[in-house]
Order: structure tokens, then C-alpha cells, then sequence
């Protein structure tokens, strides 16, 4: 038997629930750069996420490069939920989650050399 996408996504309720929250403080909440003072793999994410929601591209951009490929990697992932059977459902979850990490620590990495205009403004 099929899951409901509903089910198929539950996973990201939570995240999506602690992101809303952290959007709402005004300073940064990113526990590596207030430990450490390093940005983190996913740090300006959040920030991308409410420019992208503005439409402002050149800002989420700033904040981090990967911002409007992974909201096209959020929106597939939605339809993927739907549409895909339970094969695919976890060939594809394995397969954007795994992808999706490796390019954000590879734009991490990119960026304390300088790349995408560097660390994290």
C-alpha cells in the first residue's frame, strides 16, 4: 500500500516548524557561529528562504548560492511525495537528501576560498 504524501513529508514538519521560529529572531541563531564565530554549511539559509520569498533572487543569492536550487529541490520533493511510488519515494529521498548535503558543504567549503562572495555576510 501507498503512502499520502501527507505522511511521506511529515519528517520535514519539524524543521520547517524550528525555521519559521528561528526567521522570526532578529539576530543570528546559528549555534557554530555563536560558539565558534564560523558560519555554518547551512548558514544564511533561512534569511535566502525570506528574500526568495520576496522574489528578491540577487539577495537570497547573497545569502547563499544554493538557495533557489533547493527551493526547487523543496517543490519537487512535494510533488515527488505525491506522484512517485514507494520505491522511488526512498530511491529519490536518498538520493536528494545525499545530494543536497554535499552541495551545501561543498559551497561551504567554496566560500571560505573566496567563492560566491565568500562567507556568509
Amino acid at each position: 500500500m501507498r503512502e499520502s504524501a501527507a505522511k511521506r513529508l511529515r519528517f520535514a514538519l519539524p524543521a520547517l516548524s524550528i525555521a519559521f521560529l528561528l526567521a522570526l529572531v532578529p539576530q543570528t541563531t546559528c549555534i557554530l557561529r555563536l560558539t565558534l564565530g564560523l558560519p555554518c554549511p547551512a548558514c544564511g539559509l533561512t534569511r535566502a528562504a525570506l528574500a526568495l520569498l520576496r522574489l528578491d533572487l540577487a539577495t537570497a543569492t547573497a545569502f547563499h548560492p544554493l538557495a533557489l536550487p533547493l527551493a526547487f529541490v523543496a517543490i519537487a520533493t512535494v510533488f515527488a511525495a505525491r506522484f512517485l511510488d514507494d520505491a522511488a519515494w526512498k530511491r529519490f529521498g536518498r538520493d536528494v537528501s545525499g545530494g543536497s548535503g554535499v552541495a551545501i558543504v561543498i559551497v561551504w567549503a567554496l566560500r571560505f576560498l573566496g567563492l560566491f562572495g565568500g562567507p556568509v555576510p
